[in-house]
């Protein structure tokens, strides 16, 4: 088994302070602008359309957002909320058929940018605001710097294990990856595919080279293996499994807020980064609506908005955390399990996706 090791942030993201989240002296892009124009011109478009994963931008959030953008800039956002794996197919399809709808895809690296990348079918988000200096927890370009094609649209910093507390006793529950190899928690633990899209492949992408492969096959003989991400969190919320990992977030700490008898347990190797981004689609049907909304997403005022009504850690670290339960918020320097940054090329992607499946399909 690999030496297990939990990284602290800056690892990650060496660099990441510049502006454009290119180091070693790289020079920086050329922001689009000038916006005043961009602008003008979205508000001739009137309308945009974004597609997103059910874990990346609460309903909560699309309707903060939707009413903001009409007001402030005159237009109708339309969200389209899928399946994260039923994504890339979508624009796939409409990229072929020339029959454009989508402006923005919210969604993982794994199941969707590695599609669409490679066709051609995303392009470089060169908001102005995200190359502003100095406010960055996490840079949104640390993933894939020199493309800039995929940004990070939250910091999700994940607990990793979410337990029944009627089923496991104070003390008792899991603290660490060891404990999970346990017999006792054989065919009790729930997870998500761990090669699709969704909570289970971006918690594998985070875990398998800290962990070990040698963990992993032990690991595959202790878990059920569910489909949804919502089934990562149900099964353990009725009663059925007392540990999940990688349970999908939002519906988590929504069961947690209303007092279910569920709660998470942060490892003692820390929690895992997860994978979120956001993708402008090629061929937009309103290139400028979506400039202008990225440039206001990744603007503090943006931020105000999307990550509280979102639940999530943003990326900018001038955006307090006062929204999420206190053992829940970031500190600087706090250890998690991530991939490493060549683990986000569309290569590695696929090669960790055919060893999940070799490990963890039965």
């Amino acid at each position: 088994m690999s030496q297990w090791l939990v990284y602290p942030l800056v690892i990650l993201v060496t660099g990441s302070m510049l502006p454009t989240g290119l180091a070693g002296g790289a020079s920086a892009p050329a922001p689009w602008g000038p916006m005043n124009q961009i602008e003008a011109a979205a508000r001739k478009e009137g309308r945009l359309s974004v597609y997103s994963g059910p874990g990346h931008i609460s309903e909560e959030a699309q309707q903060e957002i939707s009413k903001i953008f009409k007001d402030k800039y005159g237009i109708a956002i339309d969200w389209t909320t899928m399946s994260a794996r039923d994504i890339a197919p979508r624009v796939i399809a409409e990229q072929r058929t020339k029959q454009y709808v989508t402006d923005i895809a919210m969604s993982g690296i794994a199941g969707n940018y590695t599609e669409l990348q490679p066709r051609g079918y995303v392009v470089p988000i060169l908001a102005p605001s995200t190359l502003e200096k100095g406010v960055w927890r996490l840079d949104p370009a640390t993933a894939v710097p020199k493309a800039r094609d995929w940004l990070f649209i939250n910091m999700p910093v994940r607990p990793s294990f979410f337990i029944n507390t009627t089923m496991v006793r104070p003390g008792e529950e899991p603290k660490s990856y060891k404990d999970l190899l346990d017999p006792k928690w054989t065919g009790k633990i729930v997870l998500q595919y761990p090669w699709s899209g969704g909570t289970g492949s971006g918690w594998f992408r985070a875990a398998y080279r800290t962990l070990g492969l040698d963990y992993m096959k032990a690991l595959s003989k202790q878990v059920v293996l569910v489909v949804n991400v919502n089934d990562s969190v149900d099964p353990v919320l009725r009663g059925q499994y007392p540990v999940s990992i990688a349970a999908s977030p939002e519906r988590a700490r929504r069961v947690i807020q209303e007092g279910a008898p569920v709660r998470y347990v942060y490892p003692k190797e820390g929690g895992h980064l997860s994978v979120q981004g956001i993708e402008m689609v090629a061929n937009a049907p309103h290139p400028n609506a979506a400039k202008l909304f990225f440039d206001w997403l990744y603007s503090k005022e943006g931020q105000s908005v999307y990550a509280p009504k979102t639940l999530a850690i943003s990326v900018r670290k001038d955006i307090p955390q006062d929204y999420i339960p206190p053992d829940e918020r970031y500190t600087e320097g706090q250890p998690f399990l991530m991939p490493t940054p060549e683990d986000f090329s569309v290569e590695k992607n696929k090669e960790i996706t055919r060893i999940a499946e070799e490990i963890f399909k039965k």
